[in-house]
């Protein structure tokens, strides 16, 4: 959840003196970044159902999981709009969904 945050809350326009690490993720692609958002939100979910354990029965660690997964993206995207150069919008909460929906779907399999 932290390289999440940290990964949300880079501002849109780097500045000269910025690291690195602003200027490459500043420089990605727009479908990428939205490709981005379904991987990173998956994975999220995916290690979200796997920390939670010891929650029974398992549909409720599985809700949990969305719930949180789905909650902390559109908590991200709100911060955005606080951010310089970036903003939030709910096509990328929905993507953040999708993202945690299908990482559960992969929880389903694997664990």
């Amino acid at each position: 959840m932290a390289l999440l945050a940290l990964v949300s809350l880079i501002p849109g326009h780097p500045k000269p003196g910025d690291s690195v690490f602003i200027w490459l993720i500043s420089d990605i692609p727009t479908l990428m970044q939205k490709i981005l958002h379904i991987c990173l939100y998956g994975m999220l979910a995916l290690l979200l159902v796997w920390t939670l354990d010891s929650i029974e029965p398992r549909a409720y660690r599985f809700l949990i999981a969305l719930f949180i997964a789905v909650a902390f993206g559109a908590v991200m995207e709100w911060c955005q709009t606080k951010v310089p150069g970036r903003y939030g919008t709910v096509f990328d909460v929905a993507l953040d969904a999708v993202g945690a929906a299908l990482g559960l779907l992969t929880a389903v399999f694997i664990l």
